[in-house]
């Protein structure tokens, strides 16, 4: 049940698509030859959960999900200040006809396109190369603040990638011999492994718990670092999100009296930073990790498959459960109020009769009788110009 709900959190092959082709369209733009920007040879590529693999779909339909890119220009620090590298990425980005129109006000870090018929949206976060810094690390601006602050998308990508990668490669392996395919014909965006689910679904659970305090909810980062952290190669995702607030709680420092979570990455940069600023923050985080591991505890234990839905429900949404039904071709409006044990067993005859390689792979796309390769997009992960 776990996996059909994080699987219902990804956003569709033909969304990811769309969004490659449009924040390649704002890289090309913010690099052309004719540009302001061009002398500076600028660099445009994806951070952040469209990067990581854990993009989630927003609890409402309505709601936008977002992708984030830094444009990173060559430009030393002293030859430039933070408010001019801000306002020439601004400028570039008002020049154009269409993209004048999408741009919302300046955010404290970034800018910000608005995709408001496709329900996305794209920050835009100005950077320059860190000199002397640890590789790939990059300088970013904050209006708030007067110093530069420190950054290394790139690096803690990587890192990432490396707290999954043995698992990552036996999935990718699994998925190309159900496909009777070879392993680079499996796009790597397409293979999730369960420290990516699971970050899927904690994020689903926090905008759940933390629904009208937008504030105080906490980062996608600091979800995702934590988790990473915690991972230690499982393949049952059921096993490991039973663990993951305990452990998650055990890799948040405590530096001088205050709470620390440092880029792995560049240890400089401290994820945590502005629960100095808003202490209310740590501990609404704490509660939180309690609360979602309370949750998960008590759906469990609960004695009705009635009563377990009703509790997964409240923890992750009713939409996401009545999606997972539908997928399974079983009525959807039993979710919750009318699950009966005939009707649980009708859900997992299905469920294993569309998983066929759901053993091996831990991923229900998988499918040899139905599955088939999605086009490859030529650059998913970055595009340098």
């Amino acid at each position: 049940m776990l996996l059909a709900l994080a699987e219902e959190l990804d956003i569709s092959p033909a969304q990811y698509e769309e969004a490659v082709r449009r924040y390649e369209a704002v890289g090309d733009w913010l690099a052309a030859e004719d540009s302001t920007l061009a002398v500076y040879d600028p660099e445009v590529c994806p951070q952040g959960s469209f990067r990581l693999g854990t993009v989630t779909k927003p609890v409402d339909a309505q709601d936008e999900y977002d992708i984030d890119l830094v444009c990173q220009l060559a430009i030393a620090k002293d030859d430039i200040t933070k408010e001019e590298l801000k306002r020439m990425v601004g400028d570039r980005l008002k020049e154009h006809g269409v993209y004048s129109r999408m741009l919302d006000d300046e955010k404290r870090r970034c800018w910000t396109l608005s995709y408001e018929d496709r329900k996305f949206h794209i920050d835009i976060l100005p950077a320059i190369p860190e000199e002397g810094g640890p590789p790939n690390s990059i300088l970013i601006t904050d209006k708030k603040l007067r110093n530069w602050l420190h950054s290394n998308p790139k690096n803690f990508a990587e890192w990432f990638r490396s707290r999954m990668a043995a698992m990552f490669d036996r999935r990718r392996r699994c998925i190309a011999e159900a496909l009777r395919a070879s392993v680079e014909d499996v796009p790597e965006w397409q293979v999730k492994t369960p420290l990516q689910r699971a970050v899927q679904l904690l994020k689903r659970h926090r905008d759940i718990r933390f629904n009208g305090d937008k504030d105080d909810k906490p980062a996608s980062i600091i979800i995702t670092t934590l988790a990473a952290h915690a991972y230690d190669d499982e393949e049952d995702l059921l096993h490991l999100f039973l663990d993951l607030p305990r452990r998650m709680r055990d890799h948040v420092k405590r530096i001088n009296g205050f709470y620390s979570i440092p880029n792995p990455a560049d240890p400089r940069e401290d994820f945590a930073d502005r629960w100095r600023e808003h202490p209310q923050r740590a501990k609404k985080f704490f509660a939180w990790l309690e609360t979602m591991e309370n949750d998960l505890k008590s759906a469990l234990a609960q004695p009705s498959p009635k009563k377990l839905l009703k509790r997964l429900t409240d923890a992750f949404g009713g939409a996401s459960l009545r999606a997972v039904f539908r997928r399974l071709g079983l009525p959807a409006d039993t979710v919750p109020a009318r699950a009966t044990p005939e009707h649980m067993s009708k859900l997992r005859d299905a469920f294993d009769r569309k998983n066929v390689g759901l053993a091996a792979t831990g991923q229900s796309v998988v499918v040899a009788s139905e599955a088939k390769v999605a086009p490859v997009i030529t650059k998913p992960w970055a595009t340098t110009h």
